[in-house]
């Protein structure tokens, strides 16, 4: 993947992933292995926290559409090297937090999706995306 396209997004934007979507991998050691350790990235990179996160949820039979997914994330990160969090002092830190959520959109389980951010000042000091 050295050679790849870059793409802007870590995922496509309003992409639903079924369970039974795809051919089912021979063999999910790769997968996991790959979204494992995409699951470290997420402590600097909030950026990738939903895509890492849908990711994850199909651990246990991933298909080819899910490892799709997980190539496009890779894409994503080969394009974004020098992305990451970078921390500066503040004269009045202010805390600000945002957060977001959809209705049952998950259309394996009918779940919400929910996603927060806190900020110290300009600087990103906890953020969760889960199901």
């Amino acid at each position: 993947m050295d050679n790849c396209k870059y793409v802007n997004t870590p995922c496509r934007p309003h992409s639903q992933f079924r369970d039974s979507e795809g051919i089912p991998l021979s063999d999910a050691t790769i997968y996991r292995s790959i979204v494992e350790a995409l699951q470290y990235l997420t402590f600097t990179r909030p950026d990738l926290a939903y895509a890492v996160n849908t990711a994850c949820q199909y651990m246990h039979t991933p298909t080819e559409v899910h490892y799709d997914l997980v190539k496009r994330i890779l894409r994503y990160v080969l394009g974004s090297l020098e992305y990451g969090l970078t921390y500066s002092s503040s004269s009045n830190p202010s805390l600000v937090a945002f957060s977001d959520s959809d209705w049952a959109a998950d259309p394996n389980t009918r779940r919400s999706v929910t996603g927060f951010v806190v900020y110290l000042g300009y600087n990103p000091i906890s953020w969760q995306s889960k199901k």
